[in-house]
């Protein structure tokens, strides 16, 4: 797939969402859900209270655990989607070619030199441009890996961390700015 084609200005991203998967409650302490069906009615209200119709998001992997399920939750979805395979999508490969709206992108690994930006399913150790300030943005790891730009610029986008919906880029990148700021003496945020 050719994401410059389709690429606006500003994106959302996401991952892991685990749409159907009964033990993700568990697996990633998503104890203030009372169900699978109550995480996903929350999950995809989120959704779509940042995300619209006119709107692009790019969803990192992980995104539903059975094909009804990722059938009947993307049927749901604002926006166009953009799905990066993760280790867990076999249904959703199996779901996507019944809607207009979502595609799958086939590389592993996205540079995205336009916005600065290397993105992957799994978190990278090195990255094309990691010295240089390209940011590194990745799903897969639920609870562990968590962001911290005072180390680098690699942000984790599992819903978990994010308040369950997609953040955009912009909103990223102004708090890489924010962290940036306050880590140079003499400036304050």
């Amino acid at each position: 797939m050719n994401l410059e084609s389709t690429d606006p200005a500003d994106f959302f991203i996401t991952s892991d969402t685990f749409f159907g998967r009964d033990q993700i409650l568990q697996i990633a302490n998503r104890f203030s859900f009372n169900s699978i069906r109550d995480m996903e009615s929350k999950l995809i209200k989120n959704w779509n209270s940042v995300v619209t119709d006119d709107d692009s998001v790019i969803h990192l992997g992980n995104f539903a655990w059975d094909p009804i399920t990722a059938r009947r939750v993307i049927a749901k979805l604002n926006g166009t989607i953009s799905f990066m395979v993760g280790h867990c999508d076999d249904a959703l490969v199996e779901a996507v070619s019944e809607f207009d709206h979502i595609n799958i992108i086939e590389d592993q690994i996205v540079m995205m030199p336009e916005h600065d930006l290397v993105l992957c399913h799994y978190p990278l150790k090195v990255w094309p441009g990691k010295d240089s300030g390209t940011i590194h943005i990745h799903g897969h790891t639920v609870f562990s890996h968590k962001t911290n730009l005072d180390v680098e610029l690699r942000i984790n986008a599992c819903t978990d961390f994010w308040g369950y919906h997609p953040i955009k880029l912009s909103t990223f990148k102004d708090i890489i700015d924010e962290t940036t700021q306050k880590n140079i003496p003499g400036t304050s945020i």
